[in-house]
């Protein structure tokens, strides 16, 4: 067992005996070869599956990293600008009021529901 995957195994092991985490795993991959392979806790409190290395697990908002750097590359090479209107790409989005949301606006969360209704 490496060193790195020794210390990610206690990271993982007393994050779950803290209580912080009731399951979780990590898998680190280094040019395309796995590295690091831990699991920790329970999958599932009801029954005590425990976690393992093919443990699905719900991940929420994780798209949110990956469409600000397209849009951040997009701006950089001049195919958007953060003024742009959203809704003169995706024209649908212009609706309710919403028509003057910039590209800005939903980057840095000040499109929401506030700014709909002061429009």
């Amino acid at each position: 067992m490496s060193e790195l995957q020794k210390q990610v195994q206690v990271l993982l092991d007393g994050l779950v005996a803290s209580g912080s985490e009731d399951g979780v795993q990590a898998a680190v991959y280094r040019r395309g070869e796995l590295i690091v392979d831990a699991v920790a806790g329970v999958a599932d409190g009801v029954t005590g599956r425990p976690v393992t290395s093919d443990t699905l697990f719900y991940a929420a908002s994780t798209v949110k990293g990956v469409t600000s750097t397209v849009v951040h590359v997009l701006v950089e090479q001049g195919m958007l600008s953060y003024d742009t209107l959203v809704a003169s790409v995706w024209p649908e989005f212009g609706a309710h009021g919403k028509s003057s949301t910039t590209v800005r606006h939903v980057l840095t969360h000040s499109a929401g529901c506030l700014r709909c209704l002061r429009s």
